[in-house]
């Protein structure tokens, strides 16, 4: 039987793991951010409050008193009482930082010209800490940040510390020092047992350099967000000033509720609070400025009605956790959690570590400050980069899209820790600027630059995850990003006491553990192919086929004409699906969605929905708007718009529902005055306003690249021919060229008589991953685009609409038109384009030795005007003029019209 554990039992782990079923395939490894709540807690919590009736505490004895017992027990899971430490109620760990440096007296004189105490942070800390600074610079603090190696070396470094009474007695400055009790960058775990040694001054020497000189007294604020979620803090031993801490990062439920504990030693230094609110003060006047603050430390700081709710559901999490948790180790359940998740992150490093592709390269690197040899200095967290095997970069955003694609949750980018990214990356601040200044922004998509990571993948594990969870990201990045075959460790349960160092023997992993499993490779043997394009001045296309989506992410509807409207074609993506919290649904979130086959019936003024084994239904196409409800719902995440629209009513919603298998799904129709703005850098297309689609109007997709692409995937599994191929593209407008991938070299196209202007190519994810007949999640084509780009998954081009060339604009767009594309370099085939045209035709170049390629003229931009109204021969002069005048170079100047 495969060992889930090497803490805890295998029979132990299933009934934990039941409590997560709701993850069904899913492998969660992201509990750094937040941690997961399990059913029993959900239940007990409802249960508490279907059955019983909770009041203002401002009000109630009786929810005052289930408060004051629950401050007791979340001291007593940090081995303190009340008589020790106090428990403020917040938000979260952010407001409990920003309420001690705003509560912080820097100084101990009313002197103005003395010097003020220091705000001294660790360079490593989480974003919360470093927006501190600003509070305390307007405090007149110094603002003193201390490196990753400066710190370790300091709190060793027995020779540079004073009494603490000596410094007490000289002291008339305050100094705060705050640093994490765990990165949340890596896990590495900073020493929480020398908070006597900060208070003794062992810092001095390295803020001032003349420690003989120094009258500080120093304070210490622990970050233990990341720390608690998965390890034990005993306060009676460790006994920082100030703790600060998330329940969500410990049980996953409630979230915006944290604490603040402060050491009532300590407490008085925080009576620089401006601010009071409701409950905190004995006496106050409306009309004079007085007012008595409460003696509690926690009811003085406390501003107005607590989160009772959430934080009476704490009982629930202590006790869950209980039931949940044995205590294998010491007695103890957080240090069994802190083993189990410890292990399970080894593992993952071990292996990383050793994971090299067949040419003998490593395929990983690795951002640790640990080797794993201790538990005490080391959290459950991995942070890495996966590389090619030629030792260049895979992006992380490449990664995520195929962590998704297996259903593998990780986090990537710099988790907000900018100190620790910047050394591990080795970047100076003015690299951090010019990365900046080139576009890449926290939280941004650029994770490449120059060939260089922006950020890194992180892996962090909880006590619900099992090595069977290490083996599902394993198994991902052996098949997509490396040759060689996954080679899984031989675990066993141990003993806790052993010793965390264990040498593990390999053994090749198959279905029954004991062979070779065949894994596919992310890149071929081959170098990495470079794509060149010979573009003609004429290309042969044509336009194939033509797709509407009238339900966004629901299956295509197919034409052999169709009108074309504001928003790109008439009725497409005008309806969307929502769940019950209003949110538009994707097949990203439910394939089935493929299934719905939507059809536009225009003599019967219909839409009707198709679903297989289901009997179809309609909506007319022209129902009233003051007949439906309207709702506004967000658009999707990605474009974050508000979308006007109506609801089409309980029929439908009950149909779609229905055949999603998905309760409470709602049809919404975008209201036809809803002008959701086109977002785009390019002046030709500003004030275009679209449908429900995500970026653009429409979105092209070339067949000779599809078959090109076909080619190139390797895996015998993938069965799809080339029109399901594009299927999963969901291109508006097909068309087929003599020369494959050249539609990225467009800047305009023609099709019969409209023109069109090209936005960008598209940014492909995992949705072109669902087979587009059967809802079927694979691998490909994903994985061979990554590979055959570099990782730059782009497939197809947005277009958005211009306008007619010849004729009204209500002609539609009709299959088997001609396709004429225009290239970014060559001005002369837009004159060519003007049918019939004799003043294009009489523009003749006469420096150039090929009459229709201009010199120089790469990077030109036309700035062309588009009017149905507009003859050919004005259109062409106006081409011409306009190149001439923006450019001024000898092939523009070159251009005369002999005849207009």
């Amino acid at each position: 039987m495969t060992t889930l554990s090497r803490v805890i039992g295998n029979d132990e782990m299933k009934w934990i793991t039941d409590q997560f079923s709701r993850l069904k395939d899913k492998c969660y490894l992201e509990s750094a951010g937040a941690a997961l709540y399990p059913k029993n807690l959900i239940t007990a919590v409802n249960d508490d409050l279907l059955n019983n009736t909770f009041m203002n505490p401002h009000t109630d004895k009786y929810t005052r008193d289930c408060i004051e017992h629950i401050r007791s027990l979340t001291l007593n899971h940090f081995n303190t009482d009340s008589s020790s430490y106090d428990v403020i109620f917040t938000s979260g760990s952010t407001q409990s930082l920003k309420l001690v440096v705003e509560s912080f007296r820097f100084s101990e004189t009313q002197d103005k010209t003395a010097k003020e105490g220091s705000f001294v942070y660790l360079n490593e800390n989480h974003t919360s800490v470093l927006g501190l600074r600003e509070i305390a610079a307007d405090k007149n603090a110094d603002i003193i940040h201390i490196s990753h190696n400066d710190f370790l070396d300091a709190v060793r470094d027995q020779t540079n510390m004073f009494s603490s009474s000596n410094l007490q007695d000289q002291s008339i400055n305050n100094s705060l020092f705050v640093y994490p009790a765990e990165s949340n960058f890596n896990g590495f775990k900073y020493p929480i047992d020398c908070m006597g040694n900060i208070r003794n001054g062992c810092l001095n020497s390295i803020i001032d350099g003349h420690p003989w000189k120094i009258n500080r007294k120093w304070f210490v604020m622990l970050d233990a967000a990341t720390f608690l979620g998965t390890n034990k803090l005993d306060l009676s031993k460790s006994r920082p000033d100030f703790v600060v801490l998330s329940f969500y990062k410990i049980f996953g439920y409630p979230t915006g509720l944290g604490a603040l504990l402060i050491k009532k030693r300590s407490a008085s230094i925080l009576d620089d609070k401006r601010y009071y609110g409701g409950g905190t003060v004995d006496v106050v006047l409306s009309s004079e400025r007085f007012h008595v603050k409460r003696t509690d430390i926690h009811e003085r700081f406390e501003d107005g009605t607590t989160s009772f709710l959430s934080i009476l559901a704490l009982k629930h999490c202590f006790d869950v956790l209980h039931s949940l948790i044995p205590k294998s180790v010491n007695n103890d359940l957080m240090e069994t959690i802190s083993h189990h998740t410890f292990y399970l992150a080894k593992d993952l490093y071990d292996q990383l570590k050793g994971l090299k592709h067949k040419n003998g390269t490593k395929a990983a690197v690795l951002y640790m400050d640990s080797d794993f040899s201790d538990v005490t200095k080391q959290g459950g967290i991995v942070t890495f980069n996966i590389v090619r095997d030629d030792g260049t970069y895979i992006g992380y955003n490449e990664f995520q899209h195929m962590a998704d694609l297996f259903g593998i949750c990780v986090r990537t980018g710099c988790f907000c820790n900018s100190g620790s990214c910047q050394r591990h990356f080795k970047k100076t601040n003015k690299d951090i600027k010019l990365l900046y200044q080139s576009g890449h922004t926290c939280s941004g998509n650029i994770d490449l630059m120059d060939g260089e990571p922006t950020g890194a993948i992180r892996a962090s594990f909880a006590y619900y995850n099992t090595f069977n969870d290490v083996d599902k990201l394993m198994k991902m990045i052996c098949r997509c990003f490396v040759n060689t075959p996954l080679v899984r460790p031989n675990r066993s349960l141990v003993s806790w006491n052993k010793g965390v160092v264990t040498e593990m023997k390999a053994e090749y992993l198959n279905n029954n553990n004991n062979g070779l499993e065949p894994v596919l490779s992310h890149y071929s043997e081959e170098s990495e192919e470079k794509i060149e394009f010979d573009v003609q001045a004429e290309e042969t296309a044509v336009l194939k086929e033509i797709a509407l989506f009238p339900i966004k992410s629901c299956g295509a509807f197919k034409v052999k004409s169709w009108p074309i409207g504001d928003k790109g074609f008439a009725y497409d993506r005008e309806w969307m699906i929502t769940n019950h919290n209003g949110v538009c649904l994707t097949q990203k979130n439910n394939t089935r969605m493929c299934l719905i086959k939507p059809t536009i019936d225009i003599n019967r003024n219909l839409l009707v929905l198709h679903c297989k084994g289901r009997v179809p239904i309609s909506i007319p196409l022209n129902i009233s708007a003051n007949k439906s409800q309207f709702t506004q719902v967000c658009q999707t995440k990605v474009c974050a718009d508000m979308i006007k629209g109506y609801d089409c009513g309980d029929e439908v919603a009950q149909w779609i529902s229905e055949a999603l298998e998905t309760s409470f799904l709602r049809l919404i129709r975008q209201a036809s005055d809803d002008q959701r703005q086109l977002k785009s850098k390019n002046p030709d297309s500003s004030g275009k306003i679209l449908s429900l689609s995500n970026q653009a109007q429409f979105l092209l997709i070339n067949k000779a690249s599809v078959r090109w692409l076909k080619k190139k995937i390797k895996d015998d599994s993938f069965m799809d021919e080339v029109d399901e191929l594009i299927d999963r593209f969901r291109g508006n407008i097909i068309v087929d060229t003599s020369t494959e991938l050249v539609e990225k070299q467009w800047q305009r196209v023609i099709i019969g008589d409209h023109e069109f202007n090209v936005q960008g190519a598209c940014t492909r994810c995992q949705m072109i991953c669902i087979d587009q007949q059967t809802g079927n999640k694979t691998v490909e084509p994903l994985r061979t685009i990554s590979e055959a780009f570099s990782g730059k998954m782009k497939f197809g081009i947005y277009l958005t609409y211009i306008g007619p060339v010849n004729g009204p604009a209500s002609q539609p767009l009709a299959v088997n038109a001609p396709v004429k594309p225009i290239m970014g370099d060559d001005i002369s085939s837009a004159f060519k384009l003007v049918a019939n045209c004799r003043a294009a035709a009489a523009l003749q170049p006469r420096c150039c030795q090929n009459p229709y390629k201009f010199c120089n003229l790469k990077d030109a931009r036309l700035q062309r005007r588009s009017s149905a109204t507009m003859c050919d021969c004005s259109r062409a002069l106006i081409i011409y003029m306009e190149f001439r005048q923006q450019r001024g170079c000898s092939a523009a100047a070159a251009l005369q019209p002999r005849d207009t």
